[in-house]
């Protein structure tokens, strides 16, 4: 038996030395798992928008907006679960679609610490003539201390269609608006002196207004067909300084008629927003020429990173966009098996793609489906540099691919040390469990390979990661019984 197992480790490290060894950089994100809704809301659920706090924790908005018979409603997960848990549920309160109520369509969702906010529309019989909209705001995740504001409640505004919305660092919250179309700027701090909290900002000095004079550079919007559907801001930003900027996603008002697009706004403060003008961002390979789906979710990563969740005829897809002035180059998919340039069996089984949220420490991406009804978790392999000294502890250490792979039901794992170190080698599962420590000690300079027995596990992807003292690295490999 050990001189077969001798054999076996020989092949494999001659086959392993040809492979491309990892190094702690990466390679992209591998799909871990879908969250699905409670049984019982299966059918009124229908994913929108999603945002993500600094605890991990995802927030989805189900909404109306294109679908009377979902629900207008609130869902959080926690890292690792696999169904949501209801926030709230407007239909099921009586705030929603009702002579008296508030809620005629959730339209947006943003989180600052653990505080939840959202945007929506209020139904007509309650506001005639017009349809006008409404903030709720619960602090701390509290919806005993819900705090409300619109047209006729509290604060001032909120006339027309708010889309999306976004806080910033300073508890200014920018949203996007059907008048003009254009966006507008909130202000929920306590400390700040020239406008009523939740109100928009008053006039300035010069006596512009709160809103950009600049329309969305797809022009005016069409009958409430192609709107400013998302907005996303550079996390931690100043936007009291000129320098910083922000986008917006919008559709187009038919597949043929090309009005929608990502927008990059520039030149103006939270302040004094009249100073901002927007410029279309444009990709050599078509991606961010929008069609007439709806809402093109986007978000910005602590990489400053513009992230895009799209549908396109034929596509379902999920891109992080670097964007160099109004030029923006694809760096990062989000693997789908429905993306028919870069689909990947693999992949989360993406439908109608409608918002990404991207965890504050880069670690894990999720995506709301609106099709599918779920939203779907992905795991960064490139994450796990710890300090300073990261860049040296890259070259120091390598990790190889798996030899084979698929594998039934064992399979090697090598890899490469610069230098003497303490290392753990370990394998878990979708959801992050560890299931198996293969190394856990101290290692030599040199190659080493470890053998992976995975007999009592179920088929499926896993995730293998090798630590040292100054960086983690992550693979995946696939069980196939």
């Amino acid at each position: 038996m050990n001189r077969i197992l001798t054999g076996i480790l020989t092949i494999g490290l001659a086959l392993t030395a040809g492979i491309g060894e990892l190094s702690a950089q990466g390679t992209g994100w591998a799909y871990m798992h879908a969250i699905k809704f409670p049984v019982a809301d299966s059918l009124a659920a229908k994913p929108y928008l999603c945002t993500v706090d600094k605890n991990g924790r995802i927030y989805v908005i189900s909404s109306k907006v294109d679908d009377s018979r979902a629900h207008n409603a609130i869902y959080y997960a926690n890292p690792g679960d696999t169904i949501f848990t209801k926030f709230i549920d407007f239909d099921n309160n009586g705030q929603s679609d009702t002579a008296t109520g508030f809620i005629g369509a959730l339209r947006g969702i943003a989180v600052i610490n653990n505080d939840v906010m959202v945007i929506g529309s209020q139904p007509y019989p309650k506001t005639k003539p017009n349809t006008v909209a409404v903030n709720y705001y619960f602090p701390n995740a509290d919806t005993t201390k819900l705090e409300k504001f619109g047209f006729g409640i509290a604060g001032a505004g909120y006339g027309s269609y708010l889309n999306g919305m976004d806080v910033s660092r300073d508890t200014m919250v920018i949203t996007g608006i059907d008048f003009g179309t254009t966006f507008r700027w909130y202000n929920f701090g306590y400390t700040f002196k020239k406008s009523a909290r939740g109100s928009w900002h008053l006039p300035d000095t010069n006596n512009n207004t709160i809103f950009s004079n600049a329309t969305e550079p797809g022009g005016p919007q069409s009958a409430g067909l192609d709107l400013i559907r998302d907005v996303a801001l550079v996390p931690n930003a100043d936007y009291y300084d000129k320098k910083s900027i922000f986008y917006t996603s919008r559709n187009s008002i038919s597949s043929s008629q090309n009005t929608g697009g990502i927008a990059v706004w520039s030149g103006g403060t939270a302040v004094q927003p009249i100073g901002f003008t927007g410029n279309r961002v444009s990709d050599f390979s078509g991606y961010l020429s929008f069609i007439n789906y709806f809402p093109y979710g986007i978000t910005v990563d602590a990489n400053g990173i513009l992230w895009v969740a799209g549908v396109d005829s034929t596509k379902r897809w999920v891109k992080g966009f670097k964007v160099d002035g109004v030029n923006a180059e694809p760096l990062y998919d989000l693997p789908s098996q429905n993306s028919l340039d870069v689909a990947d069996p693999n992949g989360a089984p993406m439908t109608g793609p409608s918002d990404v949220a991207i965890t504050k420490d880069m670690k894990y991406a999720y995506v709301a489906d609106r099709y599918a009804r779920a939203v779907f978790r992905f795991r960064n392999l490139a994450v796990g540099v710890r300090n300073e000294n990261a860049a040296a502890a890259v070259r120091d250490f390598t990790l190889g691919q798996n030899y084979p792979n698929p594998f039934n039901p064992s399979t090697l794992i090598s890899f490469t040390l610069g230098t003497s170190a303490y290392v753990k080698l370990s394998v878990s599962d979708m959801l992050g469990r560890e299931v198996a420590v293969l190394a856990d000690g101290f290692r030599s300079s040199g190659k080493h390979v470890e053998v992976f027995n995975a007999a009592g596990l179920p088929s499926g992807i896993y995730f293998y990661s090798l630590v040292t003292p100054g960086a983690t690295v992550t693979r995946k490999m696939m069980l196939l019984k």
